[in-house]
């Protein structure tokens, strides 16, 4: 574990009472990848009518005196398994009292301890929701999905209009929904904004720049959303000069993923998903809980945030995954 440096060591240093530095991701996507079903049992369980019994044409003319035809629609469960994702930070009572001396640094210990551990907890779902996609198999194909072959990067070959055209007739054909959501790592997504067929469809919108605005417009999706949070795979060192940065919406380091799914805006009854994000309800009724207490011993107390949460593949057919969008 690191060791946190106590203000008093630092207070000779004279710093600034209105500023500091901080790095933590700036956006997380992971709450809007997949609907969310809020306040479910810890073992729930999601009905899923099979698909084939729906799309047989089986309705015929009834002679009279005859029974009209008849069929079946068989069902199978998707069973649900939160788990509690929690994380925790001290405070000691010498912290917060020299934060509140003359020329101490701008630190405010109980804030600060509840933002790190709710990052923490923000940051695991980003890496669990990415995780799924990137590990599920989608459209039949094997985890980390289809070699895009760094087809998608800007330039000469670029085949991610086509590639994506096919695709959501791929899943039109295989569900009668049209994909209309896509996950595309930071890096690809750069890149798309200097790929000469894009630019070519919007240079007579009102700039004529490319933005996730105007790429979901082109595509006809409802949602787009670009996956830039990152975290560290360093082991961690005492003075906290450890860091090695890993894009989390990556299959494979700096080579660029892009996901294809449909999704409905709301969960409800016979609507189809390709994943849920399902929450349980703690005591209170709240999805997330925060709670804090005292360690004598220590002289501190401490802030814990968590949250329980399952995350479904529901339905492999409704997406489908690329690989190694920038480079081969």
């Amino acid at each position: 574990m690191a060791v946190q440096r106590d203000a008093r060591g630092i207070m000779i240093a004279g710093p600034l009472a209105n500023v500091s530095v901080a790095y933590r991701n700036k956006n997380y996507i992971a709450d809007r990848v997949f609907p969310i079903i809020d306040r479910v049992a810890a073992k729930a369980k999601i009905l899923v009518y099979k698909k084939g019994a729906w799309f047989r044409d089986e309705a015929g003319i009834r002679g009279p005196g005859a029974r009209a035809n008849r069929g079946t629609f068989p069902y199978d469960y998707v069973d649900v398994n939160t788990k509690e994702y929690a994380f925790a930070k001290e405070v000691t009572d010498e912290d917060r009292r020299m934060a509140k001396e003359a020329g101490a640094p701008p630190l405010q210990p109980d804030q600060d301890a509840i933002e790190f551990a709710t990052d923490k907890v923000d940051l695991k779902k980003e890496v669990r929701v990415a995780q799924l996609v990137k590990t599920s198999t989608w459209n039949g194909v094997a985890a980390g999905g289809t070699d895009a072959a760094g087809a998608f990067a800007a330039g000469t070959g670029n085949t991610f209009l086509a590639e994506v055209a096919a695709k959501k007739e791929l899943i039109r054909s295989k569900t009668g929904f049209k994909p209309n959501a896509m996950v595309i790592d930071n890096g690809t997504y750069e890149s798309l904004k200097l790929e000469a067929t894009i630019l070519d469809r919007i240079k007579y919108t009102q700039r004529g720049i490319v933005t996730a605005d105007l790429l979901a417009a082109l595509l006809e999706l409802d949602y787009f959303l670009v996956g830039d949070a990152i975290k560290s795979t360093a082991v961690e060192k005492k003075d906290g000069t450890d860091f090695t940065a890993s894009n989390v919406w990556e299959v494979n380091a700096g080579k660029g993923m892009v996901f294809l799914f449909y999704r409905p805006a709301t969960p409800g009854l016979k609507i189809p998903s390709s994943g849920y994000q399902a929450r349980e309800a703690y005591a209170n009724g709240l999805i997330r809980r925060t709670e804090t207490w005292r360690e004598n011993a220590e002289h501190q107390d401490v802030y814990e945030v968590a949250e329980e949460t399952d995350i479904l593949a529901v339905d492999t057919d409704l997406g489908y995954l690329w690989k190694d969008t920038l480079l081969t």
